[in-house]
């Protein structure tokens, strides 16, 4: 399968478990160094066995077909200009791929892992049961995870380096909001300079010997509900602040409110649901620069 798209960068996903293990269990992986990945077309290892990586900033020009979906794309600019927030899911947003089937599929168990996501989709069970029933199937050690992010490095969405640079230069406040995983998550956010205190994720648990044991159900992304919760603790440290939310999914839409406004994206999936419900959408993070 081809896991580049035309435009994107990809970046390895390479990171210690600090936030995702008991404390005894973080000697296995403190070795790896965050400053051991960025963007690039190419992962190749260079002499001392670390992913060797290029780094370059892209901004490619927008699909037109693909902008035809695009829904009050303007005023969805101009939200984003007066936001003092911006929140941003991370699986098929900020990148191409969906990290828990990616995973999934690493470890061999991806058919599985997929039926349970279209039952759970379907609204048969809620999101911290098929998040659990999901995680109790795929079982990922310690030692697969560490593989994971060095053999399947995740594609940035295309342009969508420019817009994180472009807001940050205007000094607006970046969170990240997932249902995804720290261990995923976090070094990407590295990259992108979005501090770890701004990501609301998932945690892993794993046994001493490094078996996984279970998730941290206090967070609120684990359970439905999870990213309006996320953005209230926000609000409750931001007041006055205007947020916006800015995904690809049901889940990013029942962020408002609290959030102000939510942009939906399918640059990666366009979902018909989340398309239709959306006042705002876009296909191309080009559209919001």
């Amino acid at each position: 399968m081809n896991r580049m798209t035309m435009g994107s960068v990809r970046v390895a996903r390479s990171g210690n478990l600090l936030n995702d293990t008991f404390t005894a269990a973080i000697q296995s992986t403190a070795s790896t160094s965050n400053s051991d990945f960025t963007y690039t077309d190419n992962v190749q290892l260079n002499s001392s066995g670390k992913v060797s990586l290029i780094n370059r900033t892209m901004v490619s020009a927008p699909n037109r077909d693909a902008l035809k979906s695009s829904k009050n794309s303007e005023e969805a600019s101009e939200i984003v200009k007066k936001s003092d927030i911006i929140c941003f899911d991370v699986d098929s947003t900020l990148i191409c791929e969906e990290g828990i089937d990616e995973l999934a599929d690493f470890c061999g168990k991806g058919s599985e892992v997929a039926r349970v996501t279209k039952e759970a989709m379907g609204g048969a069970m809620s999101f911290q049961d098929a998040l659990n029933i999901r995680l109790n199937i795929i079982r990922p050690s310690q030692k697969q995870i560490n593989e994971f992010l060095q053999q399947r490095p995740c594609t940035l969405t295309k342009n969508i380096r420019a817009f994180i640079e472009k807001l940050k230069a205007e000094r607006k406040e970046i969170y990240l909001i997932s249902g995804g995983f720290h261990c995923l998550i976090d070094p990407i956010a590295d990259e992108l300079g979005i501090p770890r205190n701004h990501i609301f994720a998932n945690k892993l648990l794993f046994y001493f010997n490094g078996d996984y044991a279970s998730f941290d159900t206090t967070e609120p992304t684990s359970k439905s509900g999870g990213k309006a919760e996320a953005v209230s603790i926000i609000k409750h440290c931001h007041p006055n602040a205007n947020i916006t939310m800015i995904g690809d999914g049901a889940t990013d839409l029942e962020a408002s409110p609290p959030a102000n406004n939510v942009i939906g994206f399918g640059g990666n999936v366009l979902r018909n649901e989340v398309h239709q419900r959306s006042q705002y959408y876009i296909m191309d993070f080009a559209q919001l620069l």
